[in-house]
């Protein structure tokens, strides 16, 4: 905002007989209205204005400046300015910022009682634009201001324009703080910034978006009605330094286009870095397109502007959902859908590598605020716009927006909160995660109010994740982080965790969960931001962040005392020299008795676990020679419940019986061949007896047996004859399956 000061000459006399007539005159043209506001230059880490100066007085004189500041400080007398043939002086000077009002003086510097003062004033702070629509506006409606302002912290310290046919200018101050929502950005930047003035031009039109804006035929709006308001507000030759923009309630339909349809406006380039002149067609995605007669570049100057980009803010549901995209009826809902392919786009594009210096650093995304209110009738309106009537509603907005403004342009200290941080529990009972900006909360827990309750599955501590796609039913705060829990058992190596998908809201009842109030659940974190609980976790984490590490392990299944265990459908067959079986398993160990791991009918082959934890094998050929005759392991062998890979090889023709556990050999056996066969007409059987007795219990993670046989622990070649490792739904089905169903 803009302020040019007039200036009365004033003479002074000399206590003299004789009346002093000034050899010499000078005047300051006044700035163009009282408390004309200069920006500092933060938005590059500077804290110092330029302010064109300018009068009148007698040629060849040397023009001195001075700053009067209503605190009763003043600068010392400079040289600015040689007034040149036609006695029209100009003059620049610079000044950092204040809290307190300024007047220019100057004096001729060979006759220093030849002076001007500054009719009007001026001061340095930050000069901000707000860009938008409708919830822009809000924030200064006075139809929608529903709730009493706050009191302001100091008077006179923002000042707002707007345009309302002509240019509107408002200085707040405690007895007319115009809105509740004005009143509440204020005190954000006074809580802040204590001695730092604050001008806020409202380039806001309800129902509008970019395309309306620069496309002159477009009567939608007028982007000549805003150049006249930066105009005004830039009338004393100051720049806006902070224009500001989270504009996605139109434009969001842009969805993963938003990107390439919008950076030529900010940046007078296209994606790739290829200048674009303006009048221009600008063509994004596949086939859109739009007129843009103008680009910002013509309203700001990046040697002295940049932008703060932030949101998008949180976008409501409007009907019931399946999850954060997809209605209930199963239909993808377009508008939550393109709002998250939006918000990746606008952050490609503030970080596009061709920007420039246009953009300072994403700023915060608004979600931790409410939209919309009860219509009386148990319904929801309006859940477009934050609440004019809740001090959550337009007034956190504003509070939000204040302080994405001030983060962005590192005028605070505090980062963006993030989920960076995750672990998944190695067993899958759980996942934590947390962000390095600070312990992790929600509105409702930060105020003590009472936890939602149990009134929908997805009624949780923290709203916005969602597990493949469904919505996490607990969600829970754990000495500062979230912690996740599958929605039946454990979590597995292929689980998917997301956060802050569609409108960036977790609602998915309406309008139970806005009348619920489930905008307290949103995470956020107390980073310190003055007259708030805490900054919104930022939606959308990097999926290397959230990446299952859940280790991968091959389907497994349960057997118990009753089953199941397996009976081949066909007898051995003819020609059966060698057989091998390796058997992945953690059973228990019998306390009395023997648990049979494979057998056949008549006992020709058995392997056998004993209490002791030994293995015991017996053998006979196909004549009913016994040819190892339950020879055993040492004891301790088998563990109880421990995981082991047991493989037995049995060679008749070759004659040896050799054991091996975890790849170690326990047993090696030899014999003289006989038949160098094994019976054709016997059946086999694994984990029990043909009756069902001498059951293995335990998690059997693979059973393989092959109708051939190696002399070292490896496979043979070829295909297994028989393979078995779940899941249990496919054991179950299994033709050689036999008692209980594993689980």
């Amino acid at each position: 905002m803009t302020i040019l000061l007039g200036l009365t000459v004033r003479q002074l006399k000399v206590p003299d007989a004789t009346p002093f007539v000034a050899l010499t005159h000078i005047t300051l043209n006044p700035f163009s209205r009282d408390r004309t506001l200069f920006d500092s230059g933060a938005a590059f880490g500077r804290d110092t204005a330029e302010i064109p100066l300018s009068g009148s007085g007698t040629e060849g004189e040397t023009v001195q400046l001075r700053f009067l500041c209503e605190d009763g400080t003043a600068t010392n007398w400079a040289d600015v300015a040689d007034i040149p043939t036609g006695g029209n002086w100009r003059a620049t000077a610079s000044h950092s910022r204040r809290a307190n009002w300024i007047r220019p003086e100057v004096r001729i510097k060979s006759e220093p009682v030849t002076r001007a003062l500054g009719a009007n004033r001026f001061g340095v702070g930050h000069v901000v634009a707000l860009w938008g629509q409708s919830e822009v506006v809000r924030i200064r409606s006075l139809a929608h201001d529903k709730i009493p302002p706050e009191q302001l912290l100091a008077d006179d310290m923002m000042q707002t324009i707007w345009m309302d046919g002509a240019p509107v200018i408002k200085h707040l101050t405690d007895d007319d703080p115009h809105t509740a929502a004005l009143a509440a950005m204020a005190n954000v930047f006074l809580a802040e910034r204590p001695d730092d003035k604050v001008a806020i031009v409202f380039h806001a039109v309800s129902g509008t978006g970019f395309r309306e804006l620069v496309d002159d035929s477009n009567t939608g709006r007028s982007w000549l009605d805003d150049a006249a308001l930066h105009a005004f507000a830039t009338a004393d030759g100051q720049h806006v330094g902070l224009p500001v923009v989270s504009w996605f309630a139109s434009a969001g339909a842009l969805a993963e286009n938003y990107d390439d349809a919008l950076f030529p406006l900010f940046t007078g380039k296209l994606l790739n870095g290829s200048p674009i002149g303006f009048p221009a067609q600008i063509s994004y995605g596949a086939s859109g397109s739009y007129t843009a007669d103008h680009w910002f570049g013509e309203l700001y100057d990046p040697a002295h502007t940049r932008w703060v980009p932030f949101g998008p803010h949180r976008f409501d549901i409007t009907e019931d959902m399946q999850n954060a995209t997809v209605t209930a009826l199963g239909a993808m809902q377009e508008n939550l859908s393109n709002k998250q392919d939006a918000r990746v786009a606008w952050r490609n594009m503030v970080g596009n590598v061709h920007a420039g210096t246009w953009f300072l650093p994403s700023g915060l995304e608004p979600l931790a605020y409410r939209n919309g209110e009860a219509d009386g009738s148990g319904g929801w309106i309006d859940q477009s716009h934050p609440a004019g009537d809740h001090d959550d509603g337009a007034a956190m907005y504003s509070r939000l927006t204040a302080h994405a403004i001030l983060q962005s342009s590192g005028l605070t200290g505090w980062s963006i909160p993030e989920f960076d941080m995750c672990i998944w529990e190695p067993s899958g009972s759980y996942v934590e995660v947390w962000s390095s900006a600070g312990p992790i909360t929600t509105l409702r827990e930060a105020r003590n109010e009472t936890a939602l309750g149990v009134g929908f599955e997805h009624w949780t501590d923290v709203f916005g994740w969602q597990i493949n796609g469904v919505p996490a039913s607990r969600a829970e705060l754990v000495q500062g982080r979230v912690r996740i829990f599958a929605e039946t058992g454990l979590f597995g190596a292929t689980d998917v965790i997301s956060f802050g998908e569609g409108g960036a809201t977790g609602a998915v009842k309406f309008p139970e969960d806005l009348y619920a109030q489930t905008y307290k659940n949103w995470p956020i974190v107390d980073v310190g931001a003055e007259r708030i609980d805490g900054i919104g976790v930022r939606p959308l984490p990097s999926a290397t962040v959230l990446a299952n590490t859940l280790v991968a392990s091959a389907p497994s299944f349960v057997a118990g005392p009753s089953g199941p265990h397996f009976r081949d459908t066909v007898t051995l067959g003819p020609g059966v020299s060698s057989i091998q079986l390796a058997l992945d398993v953690a059973m228990i160990v019998p306390s009395s008795g023997s648990r049979t791991l494979m057998t056949t009918t008549g006992n020709y082959l058995k392997l056998e676990v004993l209490p002791s934890g030994s293995l015991r094998v017996r053998v006979r050929d196909a004549d009913g020679a016994v040819k190892v005759n339950n020879v055993q392991t040492a004891s301790g062998v088998m563990t109880d419940l421990v995981r082991s890979r047991i493989v037995l090889s049995v060679d008749m023709s070759a004659g040896f019986v050799r054991i091996w556990l975890d790849g170690v050999q326990v047993m090696s056996e030899v014999f003289i061949p006989g038949s160098g066969l094994l019976p054709t007409n016997r059946i086999l059987l694994l984990l029990a007896t043909a009756s069902g007795s001498y059951q293995v219990e335990g998690t059997i993670h693979q059973l393989t047996v092959w109708k051939s046989a190696n002399s070292d622990s490896s496979d043979p070649a070829g295909g297994a004859y028989k393979s078995l490792g779940g899941p249990s739904a496919m054991v179950n089905a299994d033709p050689w399956k036999l008692g209980a169903d594993a689980t």
